[in-house]
């Protein structure tokens, strides 16, 4: 399991609002009480079989949480019958067949002392034939584009009084299993939310009023369940312009069946504004607190979801009544210790709002840019113990290096990071100045906490020669080394590079901090950046924010194409929309004479076309990793052997995916690991890297 924190008790007074109780259960209801108000929400995560059966991946990963004192753990959206299914690897209680494994789950989260919860969903208009195998249905052919934009099959009212039986039958279902509660999902644009919004539902029967199938659905669910807590999970912002906007949401939620109810969870979002659903970094903690208010009127304890992502943020919005529980999701998957923080004033690994883990839910498991344990197929396996004395020196203060020094050091060993730069933290330090990721700087403070904590040498400004590791080992006394120090920048590539006024972003950057953080200085009046990668969007969204009128002539078909959907949802609208924003993609620069840039491309005229480019010239160009044809075990074996001691490379040095933050964190944690098996008490010579690919 992952680290997390042991239980302690301090007098009433002295606990955070956040440590309180919580009874839930009305109208002669049995009540459950939650021993704190700490509830996750219900994220995907991929973690499931193809089959929506439970596995001993996700079991552990919400039992961990469960252990770090959450009071309420609630699965994923849980699909109800099989042609609501959204995601490959999601959830479902559709089946009986599901049972044995939730029952499992539910065991473990009990033995933790924590209510077990699930959530019912039906994808409807999102659910699409290439993940579910069936024809997705909806209470209008309205096509989700977000989704894969299948059309749906409009539902007759049969088949919606049909999916109402679903519903119940997974809620008998989740009883059996050992469900203390049932989150109804009303939100997110899913099938509830469908019948609820004018841009789907285009109906003339009695489905066309947004309440219809919602109280079906609560009526149905509760005679099934009579004394069982349910709850249900509500949008107070669809999000699109013409979608259900704040006050009508307040008004269908005062026509629902509230008396079969015990709780309301409030979201935000639709497909058609995802923003709202994962919000970014830019957007304020507890950001929904302005629209809770208007919810109180019903009389039910309120849950709150929204940028919760610190200690004082819940102690607020708990202080000031806005709601009653609170639902967790990025900050306790980025650690479950954050549940130790509000409750206990412990230390946690704090999320950094990169929106890392729902961008990937379309491409796999749900990992974490800061938490490189979680979603990577596997219980995750503890960094082995080292011998006592072990040192270790990393060259490399990037995310790869300082993740790698981390996990040494919380493994026993003396580590030694070593870096020829100014700061630690290498793209994060200057990513934390960027418009788009506010939040990162979260990464370098609790990094430089874990350092001193852990008494890690850190020495800036210090230039090592990789080439000669044998020699580095030697001078430092080190038992093993890490080298993490990034890749290789290729040449921009085009006749002019060589001008005083082209730079690489990142040199730019590093020079000039106060450009970015406010600190007094004036933004350029124009720049021109050559390169379209996640660097030069948030450079160019950025400056442009601060009034700097921006080139940028990149190579790629789209902006950003090595990042997610939601971690550019606002940066690359913006850009698009700013009339001081020129933006030429599918186009190379080919020459450049100070002042202007020759650019050229498929859909260009021969000799292609200048353009004005004011400015310094910004080069955004990615690293280039060494050698993908040479297994990573036969490198770190060949460095290992010349040096006389264990070596091994992380960061994109090694990686042949996209060089962000997320993939350097992983690469330098299973560094890590990898150097930590080699020093481990009772190895021996014979774990050493080998040129036939094994390692210890």
């Amino acid at each position: 399991m992952e680290q997390n924190t042991l239980h302690a008790t301090q007098p009433l007074a002295a606990q955070p609002l956040a440590a309180r109780p919580l009874t839930l259960g009305r109208n002669g209801r049995t009540p459950k009480t939650l021993r704190n108000r700490l509830a996750s929400a219900p994220m995907e995560r991929n973690y499931g079989t193809t089959e929506g059966l439970i596995t001993e991946q996700y079991i552990d990963y919400l039992a961990t949480r469960a252990k770090a004192g959450l009071a309420m753990v609630t699965t994923e959206a849980t699909y109800v019958r099989a042609d609501g299914k959204g995601r490959t690897h999601q959830l479902g209680l559709h089946t009986d067949e599901v049972i044995p494994g939730l029952r499992r789950l539910t065991d473990a989260l009990h033995a933790e002392g924590a209510l077990a919860a699930v959530e019912l969903n039906h994808g409807g208009r999102t659910a699409q034939a290439a993940v579910s195998g069936f024809k997705n249905l909806a209470p209008s052919p309205v096509p989700c584009a977000t989704a894969g934009g299948e059309v749906p099959r409009e539902l007759t009212a049969a088949e919606c009084h049909e999916i109402v039986g679903a519903y119940a039958e997974a809620a008998r279902r989740a009883v059996r299993a050992g469900f203390d509660v049932i989150n109804i999902h009303g939100a997110h644009g899913y099938l509830i939310h469908q019948f609820m919004s004018p841009l789907t539902n285009h109906r003339t029967d009695e489905f066309a009023t947004p309440e219809r199938f919602m109280n079906l659905v609560i009526d149905a669910v509760r005679a099934a369940v009579p004394d069982t807590i349910v709850g249900m999970r509500v949008s107070v912002v669809e999000g699109p312009e013409d979608g259900i906007t704040a006050d009508r949401q307040v008004e269908i939620i005062a026509k629902a069946h509230l008396e079969h109810l015990d709780f309301l969870d409030l979201s935000a979002g639709s497909y058609e504004a995802g923003e709202w659903i994962v919000q970014s970094g830019e957007w304020k903690p507890g950001v929904l607190a302005g629209h809770a208010q208007a919810y109180r009127r019903f009389g039910l304890p309120l849950g709150m979801a929204g940028r919760l992502n610190s200690p004082d943020i819940i102690e607020q919005v708990l202080r000031d009544g806005t709601c009653d529980f609170v639902s967790l999701a990025r900050a306790i998957h980025a650690d479950p210790a954050f549940a130790g923080g509000v409750l206990r004033g412990e230390r946690y690994r704090p999320c950094i709002a990169c929106n890392v883990c729902i961008d990937n839910l379309g491409l796999g498991q749900v990992t974490c840019t800061v938490n490189p344990a979680v979603g990577r197929s596997r219980v995750p396996v503890p960094t082995p113990a080292v011998r006592e004395g072990s040192r270790v020196v990393v060259v490399g203060a990037g995310p790869a290096g300082l993740t790698a020094a981390r996990e040494l050091a919380e493994a026993g060993a003396r580590v030694t990071v070593l870096d020829a730069g100014a700061r630690p933290g290498g793209q994060f330090a200057l990513a934390e100045r960027m418009k788009s990721t506010p939040d990162f700087h979260r990464f370098a403070e609790w990094t430089a906490e874990e350092n001193a904590r852990l008494g890690i040498d850190l020495r800036l400004g210090t230039h090592v020669d990789t080439n000669d590791v044998g020699g580095l080992a030697r001078d430092t006394a080190a038992d093993a080394v890490v080298l993490a120090t990034g890749g290789s920048r290729p040449a921009a590539g085009f006749p002019g590079e060589e001008s005083p006024n082209v730079l690489d972003v990142r040199d730019w950057l590093a020079a000039h901090p106060e450009v970015l953080d406010g600190r007094g200085g004036a933004a350029p009046e124009a720049v021109t950046i050559w390169g379209a990668d996640s660097v030069a969007m948030s450079v160019a969204d950025t400056l442009a924010d601060r009034g700097t009128a921006v080139l940028l002539v990149g190579a790629q078909d789209a902006i950003a194409p090595e990042s997610g959907r939601r971690a550019k949802i606002l940066a690359v609208p913006r850009l698009q929309a700013n009339p001081r924003v020129r933006i030429r993609l599918g186009a190379a620069i080919e020459e450049y004479d100070g002042a202007r840039v020759r650019i050229g491309g498929p859909n260009l005229p021969p000799g292609g076309e200048w353009l004005a480019a004011p400015g310094p010239l910004l080069v955004s160009r990615s690293v280039v990793p060494l050698d993908g044809a040479v297994p990573a075990q036969v490198r770190d074996a060949e460095l290992s052997r010349t040096a006389g001691v264990p070596v091994t490379l992380a960061g994109t040095v090694v990686d042949q995916t996209p060089a962000i933050a997320s993939n350097a964190v992983k690469s330098g944690y299973d560094a890590a690991q990898r150097i930590a098996g080699l020093l481990a008490p009772g190895a021996t010579a014979a774990n050493e890297p080998s040129l036939n690919g094994a390692a210890s």
